[in-house]
């Protein structure tokens, strides 16, 4: 690898362009036309994802981040080695990690392999229409999906995200009639149907295996003629959670209507695959201990996994616990040592090339 002069200047400059989900099109045109001045084959895509790449050679190594934030501003700032902003963690350090460690390979070690970068939008909402893009036009070989997992860890899974809505209308009644119930009863009748059915399911599982429901937004409305409550609920779900028979447990009260709004599939590695093994190398190589991380959040993984059945890790410098906070910041230090651990990584990941050669 080639000396590198520390520098925040990159990083800085990702932090500083502010770029919430939907609002991502200024900063992906920017991000364009800076990496075409560093040498790199840059353009916007389709859905406004930015899409660079270095090399020419056949064995394409994806490095898939995302160039949204959640919303709010984080004053960027530097603190002694600390730098401030709204998405210093999650995920421009990542991203910008990304470059700087493809730039510091050497020409041997970038031959036979091309550096693609995918800065994807809107990975912080539920639909992650960058990722399900990006994922229809390219075939990697390998695949690192730039997410804080601190500079000495590599994420090797993510559980699933089910969302659901849940619904019931009626024609509205005076509340002191015979047999009256309100819709907001059959709706808590669901959502208890459900919290029993993943309790029981995640008796004795490890975290990693359970089912994690979550009531994120109740509300009750009426009309002249109707009443109504509507719920909406989400489970984060294990490898081997079995999403028919979790919805089941809502047909126990069939006067509710259950929305399926969108699902992802749990994804993992065990640790043994090549990607994986480069990242152990790389940080033990740096005198410290690999630590292999699996995650109850979802990522741009679970989007694309189904599609791309290669090596997959995440990696990224920073403090998870710190994402979407008001004291979001980044150790410059620990940027440092990823850009060095993700430059090893890259130069020991194997090319076609290098096989036909032996």
């Amino acid at each position: 690898m080639r000396p590198r002069e520390r520098t925040i200047e990159l990083l800085r400059w990702m932090v500083e362009q502010y770029s919430p989900s939907h609002h991502e099109q200024t900063f992906s045109r920017a991000l364009a036309e800076r990496l075409e001045r560093r040498g790199w084959r840059a353009r916007v895509d389709e859905v406004g994802n930015a899409i660079a790449s270095f090399g020419e050679g056949e064995t394409c190594i994806a490095l898939l981040g995302h160039i949204d934030t959640v919303p709010g501003e984080v004053p960027v700032r530097l603190e002694g080695q600390r730098l401030f902003g709204r998405g210093a963690v999650d995920a421009k350090g990542a991203l910008a990690a990304f470059i700087e460690a493809v730039e510091l390979l050497e020409e041997h070690e970038r031959a036979g392999k091309q550096f693609l970068l995918l800065g994807c939008v809107e990975e912080e909402v539920a639909l992650t229409r960058g990722a399900l893009h990006v994922r229809e036009h390219y075939q990697p070989d390998f695949v690192i999906n730039g997410e804080p997992s601190g500079a000495h860890a590599v994420t090797i899974g993510y559980k699933g995200l089910l969302r659901i809505e849940l619904e019931k209308r009626s024609s509205r009644r005076h509340t002191a009639s015979r047999d009256y119930r309100a819709p907001a009863e059959h709706v808590i009748e669901a959502w208890n149907a459900l919290r029993g059915y993943c309790d029981e399911w995640n008796r004795e599982r490890p975290l990693f295996e359970q089912n994690l429901p979550s009531l994120t937004h109740f509300d009750t409305r009426s009309s002249d003629a109707e009443e109504w409550a509507t719920a909406s609920v989400n489970v984060r779900t294990g490898p081997s959670s079995d999403g028919a028979r979790l919805l089941s447990a809502l047909a126990s009260v069939p006067e509710v209507e259950v929305r399926v709004l969108s699902r992802k599939e749990a994804v993992s590695t065990n640790g043994s695959d090549s990607l994986s093994r480069a990242f152990k190398q790389a940080i033990r190589e740096r005198g410290a201990r690999p630590t292999l991380r699996k995650k109850t959040g979802t990522s741009d993984w679970n989007t694309v996994a189904s599609a791309w059945p290669v090596p997959i890790v995440a990696y990224g410098p920073g403090d998870s616990a710190l994402d979407h906070t008001p004291d979001e910041h980044i150790e410059l230090p620990e940027y440092e040592e990823a850009v060095t651990v993700l430059a090893r990584v890259l130069s020991l990941l194997p090319s076609r090339q290098a096989h036909s050669q032996t």
